[in-house]
Formats: structure tokens, C-alpha cells, sequence
């Protein structure tokens, strides 16, 4: 287990192997109730056998919990997963890619036989612009879905004004999951917009 630190709250990271689901997890949680938390779990293409063998990334996915997580923890948690070696790209055992990009109000992507809807709009409610991802149809009857908020540096006028990326939110709602090459495609895309700013300095 590991313990990071942000703006004064604790996160845990716990890694284990999942007997049900024959899979390797990677958690982040939050030390406070109201905190949020995220999973990533990755099949075990060996699981009678030692040591664990990571199944192609395609077949990973990502699971939230209800709360907000800060955008720099989030993305650090990310990034700790990658560089564990346990997500794996292999061409041949690969089964799909995801497809979409961030061009419009309303985005369709495709991964698979599933399809994924991203929404872009300035939230009114929460002075900022959303960034929502949700798959439509779910075979599970699901309706959850994540946002990214970006609070506006001036919501009364003007053009938006991202504030910087220790201000952004990522928030679960409904106990989402999304597959992984789905939910990087999505990360990727929101920091290739411009919108989230100073992220390398808050690390």
C-alpha cells in the first residue's frame, strides 16, 4: 500500500489479485467519505499458473466509485498503473480500439460492439466547463457516467478561462465502468484540448 498527499487530504493505493474476477486491481481511494475512488482492473491470461500474466489492455477496464477526485491525483494514479508494466498493447491479441474524438457539443464513439457518448458544455451550475463520458445502451441497464469540471477563472463574461488543473474535479456517478482504452482515449483527448492548465506543475 502507498499513501499519497494532496492539498491536505490522504489517498490510499492498494494493489491485489481478485479470486472472483481472476484479475490484478489497482485502487485509489480517498481517506474521507466524500472523497471519491477508482479502480483498474486487469484479467489474468494465466490464472492457474504464477506469476500473474496481464491480459492485452483491451481487456482491462476502469471502475469508479461516487465522490470527487482531483485531476492531478487521478492522473498520477494513472500514470503509476502504466508504468507498473501491467498494461500491456499486444497487435495480435488486441480486440478493438477506441475511435472518437472531442470535435463537437455531443461526440459518438465507438470501442467494440459499444457505443460511448462525450458531451462538452460550460456548467452553469458549477461556473466551469464539463467534459462527460457515458456509454449508451449499456449491456448492464447501467446509466452511470464520469465528468471532468473545469471551474471558469471568469463565469460572470467573456470567454472561458480554465482555471488550473489543482481546481479540476473527476467525479463517478452511478458506480461507472468503461474499458480502459476507452476511458485514455477520453483522458487524452481533454488533455490535448488546451483546457486543463499547469497540470506538470502541480505534480
Amino acid at each position: 500500500m502507498e499513501e499519497w498527499t494532496y492539498n491536505g487530504t490522504t489517498f490510499q493505493i492498494n494493489s491485489m489479485y481478485l479470486l472472483p474476477e481472476d484479475a490484478w486491481t489497482y485502487e485509489l481511494t480517498g481517506w474521507y467519505r466524500t472523497s471519491g475512488g477508482v479502480a483498474v482492473v486487469i484479467p489474468d491470461t494465466t490464472p492457474a499458473g504464477v506469476p500473474f500474466t496481464p491480459a492485452d489492455a483491451t481487456y482491462a477496464y476502469v471502475a469508479f466509485a461516487g465522490g470527487p477526485l482531483p485531476w492531478p491525483v487521478l492522473l498520477r494514479f494513472i500514470r503509476f498503473v502504466e508504468a507498473s508494466g501491467d498494461i500491456v498493447s499486444d497487435p495480435a491479441t488486441a480486440t478493438a480500439t477506441a475511435s472518437g474524438d472531442l470535435s463537437l457539443s455531443v461526440n459518438s464513439w465507438r470501442f467494440a460492439s459499444q457505443a460511448f457518448e462525450v458531451t462538452s458544455y460550460h456548467d452553469g451550475q458549477h461556473d466551469g466547463w464539463c467534459y462527460e463520458l457515458y456509454e449508451v445502451n449499456p449491456t448492464d441497464s447501467s446509466d452511470g457516467y464520469i465528468d471532468v469540471r473545469i471551474p471558469d477563472l471568469q463565469p460572470g463574461g467573456g470567454p472561458f478561462v480554465p482555471a488550473p488543473a489543482g481546481q479540476v474535479t473527476v467525479i463517478g456517478h452511478r458506480s461507472p465502468t468503461f474499458p480502459w482504452p476507452v476511458f485514455r482515449h477520453f483522458l487524452d483527448g481533454i488533455l490535448a484540448s488546451g483546457d486543463i492548465r499547469d497540470y506538470e506543475q502541480d505534480q
